[in-house]
């Protein structure tokens, strides 16, 4: 795999720092947050921009034609990079949105009118972790001591409690875990259960295989956000059950939703924009369709072959300071990229500052919009939580419990892995922290 010419479709690659009075290159380990657009990708954006913007299904003049046709074939780019070869026959369709909290609220929504309870876990990140609470009775599975959630709980309640969907993350954003989805579809299914699974963590990072409807173990919903894939900010997508989202009330009744409009009586669509009000973003979305041929192209195996390598080394060096402290002890073969992390009992805020402003590397601090789960890792109990929070809404303390969380993506190095390392040692045996 040519890994040099991946990265030279990254411009941020070259981007350099000043840092005491020299130039040092950015080391871009914030993936988790957001992943910088290729270049192929880029040029997919700027020529639609340029050259054939114009509003979808709205013309007969040609701009309107190719933007059209360009939007309408990204489904299909989207679809096969969960390995659905033939989008029209599968039973599935693919729903635009703004972003990964946009459609996870979608595909809920097509649930809210339906008998039963919702399941997810105290893991997932507040993007579906708050929309699942919006649609009615929840049911929350916890974690054990590692960060990874309990199958046995969860198996209990699905069979005990009449639930209707298991919500539950693909790829947790804080300590990477993987459950296995597919696992849990089955018990689902063999329950009268449906799964919607937040994907947005996982897609650029290692493969997932939706399976046929007829598939015991298929995911009958599956949200993704474009800035986590190496598209621009600003576009997402849901790929559902076709004879579900087009049985339930339209998410927003609005322009572009409608067959048939008059004071008496009003006749909504069927298909994707049934759920899809509005202008879409467009040129958002042809581009994170250019994403998936872009990661398609590369190939997931190879990818996923390529980040593991440098997490496996990174953490099998880190192990060697005494101060390092990983969240959740998850098996590396069921870890993405992922490391979120504290230094003793020392800030995140300052770690992730040291860390930029010693070697340019760009990390997240924080909770990660998964708080629940950061409490649990951390172990928080809820009054101590309770009492951190009081402390921080009266302005006595600057920060909440928290880490550092550094990710890795297609174009990092090895290099980079040992410059990382390499701070994290200057940080521990220099003690630059100071309270």
């Amino acid at each position: 795999m040519d890994f040099k010419s991946i990265r030279e479709q990254f411009a941020i690659t070259n981007k350099t720092l000043k840092r005491n009075g020299k130039e040092i290159p950015l080391i871009y380990l914030d993936h988790g947050a957001s992943t910088h657009p290729p270049k192929q990708v880029l040029d997919r954006f700027i020529s639609f921009m340029q050259l054939e913007y114009a509003n979808v299904h709205r013309g007969e003049h040609e701009l309107s034609k190719i933007s059209s046709q360009l939007f309408e074939d990204t489904p299909k780019h989207i679809a096969k990079l969960f390995g659905i070869t033939n989008l029209d026959n599968s039973g599935k369709q693919v729903v635009f949105g703004s972003n990964t909290t946009s459609v996870l609220d979608i595909a809920l929504h097509q649930f809210r009118h339906m008998p039963g309870k919702i399941l997810t876990t105290v893991m997932e990140h507040h993007s579906n972790f708050l929309p699942s609470q919006r649609y009615g009775d929840v049911e929350f599975i916890e974690v054990d001591d590692h960060g990874m959630i309990q199958y046995d709980q969860l198996e209990d309640r699905i069979q005990k409690q009449d639930i209707k969907v298991v919500s539950i993350s693909g790829g947790s954003n804080v300590t990477g875990y993987m459950p296995d989805v597919h696992r849990i579809a089955r018990l689902a299914h063999e329950n009268n259960a449906k799964v919607i699974v937040d994907a947005a963590q996982r897609t650029a990072h290692s493969k997932l295989n939706i399976k046929s409807l007829d598939h015991p173990e298929h995911l009958d919903y599956v949200a993704i956000g474009g800035h986590k894939m190496y598209a621009p900010f600003g576009s997402s997508a849901l790929i559902g059950t076709t004879e579900m989202m087009d049985a339930s009330p339209p998410y927003i009744p609005g322009g572009g939703t409608v067959s048939f409009v008059s004071t008496q009586e009003t006749t909504f669509l069927s298909g994707p924009d049934r759920h899809q009000p509005g202008t879409p973003n467009i040129g958002g979305t042809i581009a994170m369709g250019e994403a998936a041929q872009f990661l398609m192209q590369i190939g997931m195996d190879k990818i996923r072959k390529h980040e593991l390598e440098l997490l496996s080394y990174t953490l099998n060096r880190l192990e060697e300071f005494e101060e390092f402290s990983l969240l959740g002890n998850i098996p590396i073969k069921e870890k993405l990229g992922v490391m979120s992390f504290n230094i003793g009992n020392h800030s995140h805020h300052k770690i992730s500052h040291l860390l930029d402003d010693i070697s340019g590397i760009a990390t997240r601090n924080g909770c990660f919009c998964a708080q629940p789960y950061v409490q649990r890792l951390l172990d928080i109990s809820d009054n101590n939580m309770k009492n951190y929070r009081e402390q921080y809404e009266a302005g006595k303390i600057d920060y909440l419990p928290g880490a550092v969380r550094a990710t890795i993506g297609v174009y990092n190095t090895k290099e980079e892995m040992e410059i990382f390392i390499n701070t994290i040692e200057t940080i521990c045996k220099e003690n630059l922290i100071k309270v």
